[in-house]
């Protein structure tokens, strides 16, 4: 993935995730993706947008070595993914209930 697949202003939580033809195979199930097994050779797209929000948390827990700052948020989602034979695709752009969009510090990189 290329770092312009990514956009995020982390001050209001607006982020988008993106992707377009990338290559991703088709195990068909979870224990041939596991075990390297037979697959055949697909490509997604997709497309995901958080949207902009004031709701802005802060954690900072020492015992657990673990803090970060988050906007809450919502995020909406597109994908579609094809191999020769077979085609899959979202219906809608129903929005999720809850999202964060921030950044975490956690073990050796908690101060």
């Amino acid at each position: 993935m290329h770092s312009s697949n990514v956009v995020i202003d982390r001050g209001n939580g607006h982020a988008v995730y993106q992707a377009t033809d990338l290559a991703m195979p088709d195990y068909h199930d979870a224990f041939n993706a596991l075990t390297g097994g037979p697959f055949v050779p697909g490509v997604v797209t997709f497309r995901l947008e958080w949207a902009e929000s004031r709701e802005k948390h802060r954690y900072h827990d020492v015992q657990d070595r673990w803090g970060g700052h988050l906007v809450q948020t919502s995020v909406k989602c597109t994908w579609s993914g094809h191999t020769a034979t077979t085609e899959f695709h979202t219906d809608t752009l129903n929005p999720t209930i809850f999202a964060e969009v921030g950044q975490e510090k956690s073990g050796v990189f908690f101060h």
